[in-house]
């Protein structure tokens, strides 16, 4: 089995311990040493069970061995996180439930999550980095770029092209061949009608 370490020792990476032992479960896969952490209180202990490591960089002395997973939602630091653990020469790894259903065809970047019940459908493909939560639908032919973010309850519908670092909030929907820009936010149960450009924020508030 591959040797496995979660980087942040939070609720996110909690979930990503639980999703370790489901997909051993369905088949053993991986090998969870542990979780590393940066911050200062979470360098000793345990976290859901498993040791605490320390900061990431203190595993430069199994680059080769040892792969990664980034459970950290903020989509840049992901993506900066990503970059140091290659740097140390780790490799990221893709975490994907046994309760997800993805079609055969669809291509998955390393270091990308799937959670349970979510759909990805024919033609799609992730992008590296990229969080799909529980119970998300992803269309046919649709694009996730690197390091976006799909929250739980979310529906990309065909053909829509998603954005690098891109954060779609729960049940936030796109209507088919629409684009979210990069770095855009669609807020929680906000519906794409039409293209959000780059950096934009589109909220749908309620009282």
């Amino acid at each position: 089995m591959r040797e496995l370490v979660i980087v942040g020792a939070g609720g996110f990476g909690r979930e990503a311990a639980w999703m370790v032992e489901r997909i051993n479960a369905a088949a053993p896969q991986f090998e969870l040493i542990g979780f590393c952490d940066d911050a200062a209180d979470k360098r000793e202990g345990q976290c859901g069970g498993y040791p605490l490591l320390g900061p990431l960089s203190g595993m430069k002395a199994h680059r080769g061995t040892v792969g990664f997973f980034c459970a950290i939602g903020n989509n840049r630091v992901r993506q900066e996180v990503m970059a140091e653990g290659r740097a140390l020469g780790l490799e990221p790894v893709s975490l994907i439930d046994p309760g997800a259903v993805i079609a055969p065809d669809v291509e998955i970047g390393r270091g990308s999550f799937v959670g349970i019940g979510s759909v990805v459908s024919v033609g799609a493909s992730l992008g590296e980095g990229v969080l799909v939560n529980h119970q998300v639908c992803v269309g046919h032919d649709a694009q996730i770029g690197d390091f976006a973010q799909l929250c739980p309850g979310v529906c990309v519908s065909g053909g829509c092209v998603i954005g690098e670092g891109a954060l779609l909030g729960t049940l936030a929907g796109t209507i088919p061949l629409k684009r979210v820009g990069a770095w855009a936010t669609l807020g929680a149960g906000s519906v794409a009608l039409k293209d959000v450009a780059d950096g934009a924020a589109v909220v749908r508030l309620t009282r």
